[in-house]
């Protein structure tokens, strides 16, 4: 067990080192995230519809477009590099390779996620700090979602040539019901409505995540030898 955290921490550690002198993938997705929400300002009258009512819809189609780009180059270095081969060698376990690419997505996308918050509070005008805790939950189980299934197509989709379009493609129609679940239960939330109103949400939500995860581990194997 204490060699099969170690594989796990050895890839988180390789990802977060790269990450820093890099600063590539955090940079680009905030970037991202934040144009996304500016088209939306100045696409909708806030004067006419409020804010409460397409803030939800915004901010996870921010988080769902930025947290693509993150997860396309999840397996890309090592891909270019040659090093995914030599992971694969390596005496280790592929659901280890599989969970240090999860944690390193979902960490790089919950930063990013936490540093668009405050840019949607201003450009949307709506106080999240009364319902900041509820927020964050909701956040973190779609964001768990999303990156369950979002590593292990990245991991599949990094031996195609066309990878950058095939991910969406294969990615999108499965986290729908993530991405309804969630959106739904921030509407709520910013509603004012407590989760445990909202307990069918939160249940299907977390439902897929550990659907989606309990299949990364079975098929991960046959994946990574594609």
């Amino acid at each position: 067990m204490n060699r099969y955290f170690s594989q796990v921490m050895t890839i988180i550690w390789k990802d977060f080192i790269t990450e820093i002198k890099t600063r590539e993938l955090f940079s680009s997705m905030f970037i991202f995230a934040l144009l996304v929400v500016i088209i939306f300002i100045f696409s909708i009258n806030l004067s006419l519809i409020q804010a409460s009512e397409v803030g939800p819809g915004v901010l996870w189609v921010a988080f769902l477009f930025a947290g693509t780009i993150g997860l396309n180059r999840s397996f890309m270095l090592e891909k270019e590099n040659g090093c995914l081969q030599g992971l694969l060698l390596a005496p280790m376990d592929r659901t280890a390779l599989y969970f240090g690419k999860l944690v390193s997505n979902f960490v790089f996308l919950l930063i990013m996620e936490v540093f668009t918050l405050p840019l949607f509070m201003v450009f949307f005008n709506i106080d999240l700090l009364p319902h900041l805790l509820p927020l964050l939950y909701v956040i973190f189980v779609g964001t768990l979602g999303f990156c369950a299934v979002g590593t292990l197509l990245s991991s599949l989709s990094a031996n195609l040539k066309t990878r950058d379009i095939m991910l969406p493609i294969l990615l999108y129609p499965l986290i729908i019901p993530i991405i309804i679940g969630s959106v739904r239960m921030t509407g709520q939330v910013l509603a004012g409505e407590p989760l445990s109103s909202m307990m069918n949400w939160v249940s299907l939500t977390l439902c897929f995540d550990i659907i989606y995860i309990a299949i990364s581990i079975m098929v991960i194997d046959f994946v990574l030898e594609e």
